[in-house]
This record gives C-alpha cells, sequence and structure tokens, in this order.
C-alpha cells in the first residue's frame, strides 16, 4: 500500500490516527525440566522474551517499549543452533521460536558424546500442502539423520490451528532423503513408533528417528480456524515522499513474527501497532485489507491501494 505525502508539515511516527483493517472477503460479503538445557545464542533484548502467547491492550508506555524492543532482533538468515550431548541427555532450544528438542537419559550410549543441531527454515517450505491442507508450523529439522538413539526424544513445534479434532485432521509428515515428503502419524490416531500431545500453542512428538518435520492440518468443517497474526509496518520511500504501508498476516506462531521483524529491520520499516489476533475459519474465502481514517488534508492514497 503506498500513500502520497500532500504536505510536508507532519509526518506521523507512528501514524496514530491511520487504522488499518484486516477481515475476511466473507465477512465483507456479509456486511459485517532437570537436564541440561543449551539455547541458541540470541540477542539479549531479543523479542518477544518469554514468547506471550496473544497480545492484548498495551498501555502507551508498554506499547512504546514493545515496538522499541523489536529493533533489538537477529537479522541472521537461519534459526539454527548445536550443542554436545551425552548419556544424560539434555535441552536444546531454538531461542524465542517456541521450537526444542529433548534428549532423555540414556539415549546416548554410555561414554559417548554427540553433537546434535536444531534448525527452522525461513525460506519458503519445500512442503506443498495437498488440496485444502495447510501448514501449521514452521519446517523443524533436526540431525545428523543417520545418529539412531535408543530411546526417543522429544521435538516441539508451534502450530497456529485452533486445535478442535472436529474441525481439523492434523498430519505430521517427514522429508525423505530423497526430498519427498511422507507422513509418519495422525493425531488423533498415534502409532507404536510415534507419540503425540497436542497443546493449544504446539505439538510435542516424541520420535525415535531424526530429519525434518512439519505439521500438516487439513480443515474438516468451515469452523476449523488457524490464528493469524496481522502487523502493519511503515517507511517512507527513499527518493520521493511516500509513505509505504506494509502489512503481514502471518501465522501466530513466535518464528513467523521474528522473521517478518528481521526482514522489516532490512526496509527500515517501523512497527506503527502493536500486532493483532485475527481467527481465520477454513472457507475458502481470501483476506481484505484496507486503510480507513486517512488525517485530512495531510495524506491521499493512491489510486487502487485502498483496497486489497
Amino acid at each position: 500500500l503506498d500513500k502520497e505525502l500532500m504536505t510536508e508539515s507532519s509526518l506521523f511516527n507512528p501514524l496514530s490516527d491511520i487504522k488499518v483493517k484486516v477481515q475476511s472477503s466473507f465477512m465483507v460479503s456479509l456486511g459485517v525440566t532437570e537436564r541440561a538445557e543449551f539455547h541458541g545464542k540470541a540477542h539479549p533484548g531479543t523479542f518477544p522474551h518469554g514468547n506471550p502467547r496473544a497480545f492484548g491492550t498495551l498501555q502507551a508506555r508498554n506499547k512504546a517499549m514493545y515496538i522499541q524492543n523489536l529493533a533489538s532482533i537477529s537479522t541472521s538468515s537461519e534459526l539454527r543452533t548445536t550443542a554436545l550431548f551425552g548419556h544424560l541427555g539434555g535441552r536444546l532450544v531454538v531461542p524465542n521460536t517456541g521450537v526444542s528438542l529433548l534428549i532423555p537419559h540414556g539415549a546416548i550410549p554410555e561414554e559417548s558424546s554427540w553433537e546434535i543441531y536444531l534448525a527452522i527454515t525461513q525460506r519458503e517450505s519445500s512442503l506443498e500442502p495437498e488440496g485444502p491442507e495447510v501448514l501449521l508450523g514452521p519446517e523443524v529439522s533436526c540431525g545428523p539423520p543417520e545418529l539412531q538413539v535408543s530411546t526417543p526424544f522429544a521435538l516441539s513445534i508451534p502450530h497456529c490451528a485452533h486445535a478442535d479434532p472436529q474441525h481439523w485432521n492434523i498430519h505430521l509428515k517427514r522429508r525423505s532423503q530423497q526430498g519427498k515428503w511422507e507422513e509418519v502419524m495422525s493425531v488423533e490416531e498415534e502409532t507404536t513408533s510415534c507419540y503425540c500431545l497436542l497443546d493449544p500453542y504446539a505439538c510435542h512428538i516424541l520420535l525415535n528417528s531424526f530429519g525434518t518435520y512439519a505439521l500438516i492440518g487439513e480443515p474438516i468443517s468451515d469452523c476449523a480456524v488457524r490464528q493469524l497474526k496481522v502487523a502493519v509496518f511503515g517507511c517512507l520511500s527513499c527518493n520521493s515522499l511516500d509513505y509505504n504501508l506494509r502489512v503481514y498476516c502471518m501465522d501466530n506462531t513466535p518464528c513467523a513474527f521474528q522473521e517478518v521483524v528481521s526482514d522489516e529491520r532490512l526496509q527500515g520499516g517501523q512497527l506503527l501497532e502493536e500486532p493483532k489476533l485475527l481467527p481465520f475459519k477454513g472457507n475458502s474465502c481470501s483476506l481484505q485489507i484496507s486503510v480507513l481514517d486517512i488525517p485530512p488534508f495531510l495524506w491521499r492514497i493512491k489510486p487502487f491501494t485502498a483496497c486489497q
């Protein structure tokens, strides 16, 4: 979205008088642990520290601190951490992403030590959902894949689904060495080699093999809900007085938001308002984004950009 500046007298920082509305086009049509724990390196101010599950209304001072803390997020192109594990096991964590790996006591032979990695794919996932399926969380890799543990380990992957078995059929898939994605299990139908615990924010899976995993959801009713996070960033164009608004609708997972903020830092963008949660139902309708309440005499929306 682009806006053309009509006067140099006022620049809004943040643009508190401009409202951006995101909604389903369908709604528009209606009118309406005691082991060693290893954390990857993170900047001491990395946000969100502790990863709050949802963003409520903040006071003005807290809101300013919230926006300021975004400047400290790393611009690294890869979220990856490694650690050396022995017979006692331990826990490996990618900071502020909700992704972790728990190696139990005895899974690694005595007098042995293994270097184990945990990584999140930030590029577009190679997994192509079929039909109505959607990717519910990040693509996560752990390994090396050739290592064999004697006791199952636990992999935690965040998800954005309102997990109700009446509305969702959720599957775990694994990428083979040939690059083909294969189904490991359905969350509702555990196997003898894989067990899963699904909570409101993450999926915790007991696995026997390292590799690359992802959660896929198939909506089985129109009431299947994905939690999306809506964030609005803005910045002045380099060679003009245009002000660009960029509206992101992303999965409500910590790593998705971190990736957006990292990209915006490279573009000089500033978060204009705390992100909001949007329950998005599986009705196959698109999102509509519109700019409302423009301050008069100060801004003019460029043609064909007010609603997308």
